[in-house]
């Protein structure tokens, strides 16, 4: 594990791929360190603004907190384990857990997933540990404590953390070994509570944006069962086929039924979600921290299962890194690059940039939020304000809410539009076009206008948030 962690740390210093909209919005995030943000909570921010600040504004700085954070889930996953299951069934788990598709790609990107599941460990290792001081009659404040921080950050990290909390009530429910005594839970909550207090306050301050975000992206669409059918295909590819199937077994096992609760309750919940609505198959990722601990109990004695699981676990985390230091040249049978979502931001970013600078501009004013994102991280330092069209009723994403322009933003300012997009002003006036390379908007042509009169910025259509 500590060998696959270098790799990863050492593939990750020489990637040659760019920031994804995501990620450069994430970045953006942390320049601020406020309680929330647009469409999710704020510790990634924080994380990110952390790690930029100690090791300097690159790609492998944002990236970086991945790989470790990913080693420590796997640390706490053998740790919980051990409590539960012998050894080499504990030391299986943080492997599988380790080598599976999600946090091999996980390790190599930053997203919210990443400190979920580190939570998630913390969460499950702690109340195990409140659970035998329970059963020995004794009370553990100091667990207590650590198990309501686990909650309340994981809650910062993705509101998905809300998935875990009824699992974990099931979970003491049917197990002795996972349940804590009363006044220990009580405290647990406490804490949790005042961790997510500030984050409820700046919802309530923002009109619950984050959740009006939430609802928009899972209305429903209509009764389908095709949908939860696809979700469940998509989790062989998220912890591996083996492994999966292995924990589908291992769920029927009565007598981990404390793990099977918290394996399951998130599956469930975006299960019953895709009847309804749209589902993404990193929704219930959640499962991966109690359920790799069930599916090594599956495997271990058949050691061809074992051995195929990690050689196949083993190939996608040494293949993920390496093709964005290799593979960057890769193409899909249309012709657009493999990478295509990490490829081509800062071209379309500098450009405009330049062209902005040469022209005296002090406001680089955009639409769109793979744009604007782009934009705020290239231009950091430059002395150019990144600002967004103005909105016409709720905010579209964190631009929009944060950094909508102003007159007072400045006096000279330029806007950035894809060609047939709306134009905010009628006298805007064209000086620059570029076709954007292969990658994110390969094809597309940027235009570049100036505003005689900025005043005339009013509100247009706007991309929204991802799912």
């Amino acid at each position: 594990m500590f060998g696959l962690a270098v790799w990863r740390l050492a593939l990750g210093l020489l990637d040659r791929t760019e920031l994804s909209t995501d990620e450069a919005q994430y970045w953006f995030w942390g320049q601020t360190f406020d309680f929330g943000a647009y469409s999710k909570p704020p510790l990634i921010g924080w994380i990110t603004r952390v790690s930029t600040d100690l090791f300097g504004q690159s790609v492998a700085a944002v990236r970086l907190p991945s790989v470790a954070f990913h080693t420590a889930t796997a640390i706490l996953i053998l740790a919980s384990a051990r409590r539960l299951t012998p050894p080499a069934v504990a030391g299986l788990a943080a492997l599988l857990y380790f080598v599976s598709p999600a946090v091999a790609l996980g390790s190599s990107l930053m997203t919210t997933d990443t400190p979920l599941l580190l939570a998630a460990a913390l969460a499950l290792l702690a109340q195990l540990r409140l659970g035998e001081a329970n059963a020995a009659g004794q009370r553990a404040p100091g667990t207590a404590v650590l198990l309501g921080l686990a909650l309340g950050l994981g809650l910062l990290a993705k509101h998905a953390m809300l998935f875990w909390l009824p699992g974990a009530g099931i979970a003491a429910l049917l197990s002795p070994r996972f349940r804590p005594a009363r006044s220990d839970l009580m405290l647990a909550c406490a804490v949790m509570l005042a961790v997510i207090a500030p984050h409820l306050l700046w919802l309530a301050q923002h009109g619950f944006i984050t959740f009006r975000h939430i609802e928009t992206i899972t209305e429903p669409t209509g009764l389908s069962l095709l949908r939860p059918l696809r979700f469940l295909a998509e989790q062989f590819l998220v912890a591996g086929p083996i492994t999966f199937a292995a924990l589908l077994v291992a769920l029927r096992d009565k007598r981990q039924a404390g793990l099977a609760a918290l394996a399951l309750a998130p599956l469930l919940f975006v299960l019953a979600q895709g009847v309804r609505g749209p589902v993404l198959a990193n929704w219930a990722v959640l499962y991966l921290v109690p359920g790799s601990i069930l599916a090594a109990q599956v495997l271990l004695p058949h050691r061809l299962l074992v051995g195929l699981a990690l050689a196949l676990g083993l190939a996608v985390s040494v293949a993920l890194p390496l093709a964005k230091v290799v593979g960057t040249e890769a193409q899909r049978p249309d012709g657009r690059p493999l990478l295509s979502r990490y490829l081509g931001h800062s071209a379309v970013a500098l450009w405009a940039i330049d062209a902005a600078a040469s022209n005296g501009a002090d406001v680089l004013i955009a639409r769109d939020r793979d744009l604007l994102a782009d934009l705020s991280w290239f231009a950091a330092g430059s002395g150019i304000a990144i600002r967004a069209v103005p909105p016409d009723g709720p905010p579209a994403h964190h631009w929009e809410m944060t950094a909508a322009f102003q007159p007072q933003d400045g006096a000279h300012p330029l806007i950035l539009l894809r060609a047939g997009g709306a134009l905010p002003c009628d006298d805007a006036e064209p000086i620059a076009e570029t076709v954007a390379p292969p990658g994110f908007a390969g094809g597309e042509t940027i235009l570049l206008y100036r505003l005689p009169d900025p005043g005339c910025l009013g509100a247009t259509a706007s991309e929204g948030e991802p799912k």
